[in-house]
């Protein structure tokens, strides 16, 4: 929390000078509001309002500050990429942010960072799953499906860009002998001796996926620009019409196959149902549907879908291996079963014919009429003991304390109230310790709705 206090107090004091050389006819420079959304493993974000005088006028601008991060989720981090690839994008047609500017040295802020613009919208969210409350849980079906649709349009546009044309080959031009595929697979090969706290660790389903992956190697019918993070989960939608506004996090873009951003599209939406215990929401199309439409909009044959989804899953659950040691790292303890035992392990061992590494530890889900339980127990003025049993997919609440619940939740009365109201940001509360959840988190996730309707 006090590196997070250090930072906004570096910002507020040494953005303002190095601004107002960006811009020499801007006088009375202040920056106001700056907050820190989210836990900042990609990027380090801050949003402020920036106000100043210009020609006798006064001005005001909402902007978004994006730092390299302290703690990694990837070995390499190209922040300029990301600025650079968003700034070309301007006037494709694929909707981004403006790009203000760019600082490549850490002695402004103490981390390289660059400038957007920020835009009002909303975003169907990974945690807690869209497909279990959020904008897009709370849409009809039919509109649900037309922002799919309009989703995947946009896709289709970022793929079908003339790349070369654009100024992209920073990303890096496939050659004679380095195909797309062959430039990838040697990428998450060394992202997979980075994520290892020790050269011995063993990830044996994901390291023989990536064998798989090489003997089934396939020359692509092109290269195109891919996004790397392609899911509704990064685009902005307009509120209340949920038109596209920008589409956000460019940093895993690179150049290849952009089939690879189909069946990545596809499998983040099915890892976000799956993964949770929950239904997918009525009115999305199929991944069968969302590839023809594809298809109609690109005149391109998706010939490779099937290594693509299990290049999805490797790449996802090598991301998964590194977050996850970033919150252990953080004190977040009941994640650890997830190193060995994530989705895309079970995903990637099922189709492999491997074990999983520990067993199965897919979580029981109340829709298969397992009993779970859930402890709450709040500190402070306002506080208690109660907990809630779902059984057969039906939840109860009840006062007290229950022996060995599924998963237990400890905070202040205070602070719990907030995480409800939104005031208090969930991973910034386990991170710093006023949130604490012991046992299966996947439980709490699942059982939102039921917490919600219980807690009184």
């Amino acid at each position: 929390m006090k590196k997070e206090t250090d930072t906004a107090g570096r910002i507020m004091t040494h953005l303002v000078p190095w601004i107002s050389e960006k811009m020499p006819g801007a006088k009375h420079l202040v920056i106001s509001g700056i907050e820190k959304p989210g836990m900042g493993l990609s990027n380090e974000t801050y949003l402020f309002t920036l106000n100043w005088e210009e020609a006798g006028e006064k001005k005001t601008r909402q902007m978004v500050l994006r730092a390299s991060p302290s703690e990694r989720v990837f070995p390499d981090y190209h922040l300029e990429h990301q600025f650079l690839v968003m700034k070309a994008l301007k006037g494709t047609g694929v909707p981004v942010p403006e790009m203000f500017w760019m600082e490549k040295e850490a002695a402004v802020i103490g981390a390289p960072f660059y400038l957007m613009e920020r835009l009002n919208g909303t975003m169907p969210k990974d945690y807690p799953s869209y497909h279990g409350s959020g904008m897009f849980f709370d849409l009809a079906g039919e509109r649900r499906s037309e922002i799919w649709i309009d989703s995947v349009d946009t896709l289709a546009r970022i793929n079908m860009i003339d790349w070369k044309a654009r100024g992209l080959d920073f990303l890096g031009v496939p050659g004679p002998g380095t195909g797309p595929i062959d430039l990838q697979l040697a990428y998450w090969k060394r992202y997979l001796d980075w994520v290892k706290s020790d050269p011995a660790e063993e990830h044996p389903v994901l390291e023989r996926a990536l064998v798989w992956l090489e003997e089934n190697r396939y020359e692509p019918d092109r290269v195109g620009l891919c996004w790397g993070d392609a899911r509704v989960g990064n685009i902005l939608y307009s509120e209340p019409g949920h038109d596209i506004v920008a589409v956000l996090d460019w940093e895993m873009a690179f150049l290849g196959d952009p089939e690879a951003d189909l069946a990545w599209f596809i499998f983040i939406d099915r890892y976000l149902h799956e993964e949770y215990g929950l239904p997918r929401l009525g009115g999305l199309p199929t991944a069968g549907e969302t590839v023809t439409r594809y298809e109609k909009l690109t005149g391109w044959k998706v010939r490779h879908f099937k290594y693509n989804e299990m290049f999805a899953a490797l790449r996802f659950g090598m991301i998964l291996v590194s977050v996850i040691k970033k919150l252990m790292n953080q004190g977040m303890h009941n994640y650890s079963h997830m190193l060995q035992g994530n989705y895309c392990v079970r995903f990637l061992a099922a189709e492999l014919g491997m074990p999983v590494p520990g067993g199965n530890q897919a979580q029981q889900t109340p829709a298969d009429g397992g009993r779970v339980t859930i402890q709450f127990d709040f500190s402070g003025p306002g506080g208690g003991h109660w907990y809630i049993v779902n059984e057969g997919g039906s939840s109860a609440r009840h006062e007290g304390s229950v022996e060995k619940p599924s998963c237990r939740v400890r905070a202040s009365a205070d602070d719990w109230r907030a995480l409800q109201t939104g005031e208090l940001n969930q991973i910034e509360a386990w991170k710093t310790g006023r949130l604490v959840v012991d046992g299966d988190l996947n439980v709490m996730i699942r059982l939102k709705e039921d917490i919600a309707r219980l807690q009184g």
